[in-house]
């Protein structure tokens, strides 16, 4: 063999050897990319994050709630339901100023709930159809809900109370 033939051969094998090199190592490569980008997506959804809803957050949902309340044990004529739910000063107001019906279709639209040290007051615009002895009432307002105490009750309605129709 001649030296030159030897030399082309030898080439032949060190290139082959180089890309089997080269070969090797893009797969590594590529594996610790892989690798990299796995670990990262582990570490980044592994826990979600679990928010705390304030307190100021609570007391307003409750009073929404309880608004909520309010009116179904209206709509269902259930005093004791509504006593449970007002306070006894609110309450004798309301049941001083209630009107008997027969079916009532009332629906209640919060529109501002405003914290205070001593309560919650929710706005909230009202829309309700009365029926009484054949006749149909249709009313719309806008009244405020004074809601005071621990567990929250109602004290007081402000302004256009949907409690005095028909």
């Amino acid at each position: 063999m001649t030296p030159k033939a030897a030399i082309d051969k030898y080439m032949d094998i060190s290139a082959i050897a180089r890309s089997g090199r080269d070969l090797r190592r893009r797969l590594f490569m590529k594996k610790m990319v892989l690798m990299i980008l796995v670990l990262f997506v582990i570490t980044s959804c592994g826990t979600k994050e679990v928010k705390v809803q304030p307190k100021e957050s609570t007391r307003a949902l409750v009073s929404v709630e309880q608004l909520q309340k309010i009116r179904e044990y209206y709509v269902k004529k259930d005093a004791e339901g509504l006593r449970s739910m007002i306070t006894a000063e609110g309450f004798k107001t309301i049941a001083a100023n209630m009107k008997s019906f027969d079916s009532v279709e009332l629906q209640f639209t919060p529109r501002w709930v405003e914290l205070r040290d001593d309560g919650v007051v929710v706005s909230s615009s009202w829309d309700g159809t009365w029926r009484q002895a054949g006749q149909t009432v249709a009313e719309k307002g806008s009244a405020m809900f004074l809601f005071k105490g621990t567990p929250l009750k109602l004290d007081a309605v402000l302004r256009d109370s949907p409690f005095i129709y028909p």
